[in-house]
């Protein structure tokens, strides 16, 4: 691919990359670009709508029909777009909360699409939205199972008899998955994550089922018609929030104490998404407090809910339990603070280079926590009635 300042080139990617950010297109501002007009070579115009946001770049794929193909159904292109998205953190970054309805109230839910940036905000700002397109009809029930992977999320509705469905919160495609016709078990709790296997360049849903003291590992992976097992899943209760960290998928496990464990022992059991193959990691020794598992930035995350306050520990260098670093705490934020909120890490962005801020989020609500000033805000996100759960996602063109 050629360089982007090649000098010997008189396109200058960056300005016209600046145009089709900033400006409504136009016939003469298209014909800049259109092949038919100005022909580029095909690396140049590959560095430039690259860098472009997802939702500008679907508007180009009526440009012509080698410009949809590229957008559309191009692998290259939506990974390379993938990473230079990931590489921007807040820009292409974004919430999603669905709402349903309480049950004394008139039937209805939604999904809301806020920028990451905006969810932070305590001003107007923090009101605008978008509604995604996809699976969910007005007055269903929505279940997120596990976090967002790729800008790919995997959800439950009820219209469509609780299929998993792996749904892209940006282009608005979905894909219902098969469903288990035979489940191991009769009575269980399930605890499913989505993941990306690197090796193969495809993503894989795990689910672990667990009842009287025996867990079940099935997976499947996208493009096939089945699920399968994968053995020797460690013993233990899982817990929730199922989390996708360097090529693994990670799961908190409360050891029970019928084998012979001490009470309220936790272990990480985490699953390489290539080999297929289960091990386990030790939290942070010597935590007394309730375990809760997490992610902040690119580090797994292990919340430990003491009665007043919640203590932040990051693994900086994932599978080195040597690794295990306390960052902060923080401190309970609530008038009474007998109630005991338990608040989980949403996201974080940067203020300015010292600065970082964080969203919380616990049953009822969100709030901003600085970790550096120790002090708390409440976003203007807050402001839906009903039943509601969230998800951050990245912006994709990630095919279902």
């Amino acid at each position: 691919m050629a360089a982007v300042n090649d000098d010997s080139n008189s396109i200058n990617v960056a300005n016209i990359t600046n145009m089709l950010q900033s400006t409504i297109l136009t016939e003469n501002s298209l014909k800049l670009l259109s092949p038919s007009e100005q022909p580029l070579p095909a690396d140049i115009l590959f560095d430039i709508l690259v860098r472009l946001l997802v939702k500008l770049l679907q508007q180009f794929r009526s440009v012509c029909k080698s410009w949809n193909e590229l957008i559309s159904s191009d692998r290259k292109f939506a990974m390379a777009q993938l990473r230079r998205a990931s590489a921007t953190r807040c820009e292409c970054h974004h919430l999603l909360v669905y709402v349903h309805s309480f049950p004394h109230e008139a039937l209805t839910s939604y999904v809301r699409d806020y920028s990451l940036t905006s969810a932070f905000s305590s001003s107007n700002d923090g009101d605008t939205y978008s509604q995604p397109s996809g699976p969910l009809v007005e007055g269903d029930w929505l279940h997120f199972d596990g976090d967002s992977c790729h800008g790919l999320v995997l959800v439950t509705v009820d219209t469509f008899q609780n299929s998993p469905i792996l749904w892209n919160l940006t282009t608005g495609k979905f894909k219902i998955l098969p469903r288990m016709n035979n489940y191991p078990m009769d009575s269980f709790s399930v605890h499913i994550g989505l993941g990306y296997d690197a090796s193969t360049d495809s993503y894989k849903v795990v689910e672990v089922s667990h009842s009287m003291g025996v867990s079940i590992a099935m997976v499947h992976t996208m493009g096939s018609d089945s699920w399968r097992e994968i053995k020797n899943f460690p013993g233990g209760v899982p817990q929730l929030n199922v989390k996708f960290v360097n090529d693994t998928l990670n799961w908190l496990v409360k050891r029970d104490i019928s084998m012979g464990y001490p009470p309220n022992t936790s272990v990480i059991v985490s699953l390489d998404m290539g080999r297929e193959e289960f091990h386990e990691v030790s939290p942070p020794v010597n935590v007394i407090a309730d375990l809760d598992l997490s992610l902040l930035k690119d580090w797994l995350c292990i919340l430990g809910h003491r009665f007043m306050t919640s203590d932040v520990w990051v693994m900086k260098e994932y599978g080195n339990v040597e690794s295990w670093t306390k960052l902060f705490s923080i401190p309970i934020y609530e008038e009474n603070p007998l109630s005991q909120p338990i608040y989980n890490i949403i996201n974080c962005i940067s203020e300015d280079n010292d600065n970082e801020v964080m969203l919380l989020r616990n049953e009822s609500k969100f709030v901003v926590y600085n970790p550096k000033t120790r002090t708390f805000s409440v976003p203007a996100v807050q402001k839906f009635q009903g039943y509601s759960d969230s998800r951050v996602f990245i912006e994709s063109l990630v095919t279902p």
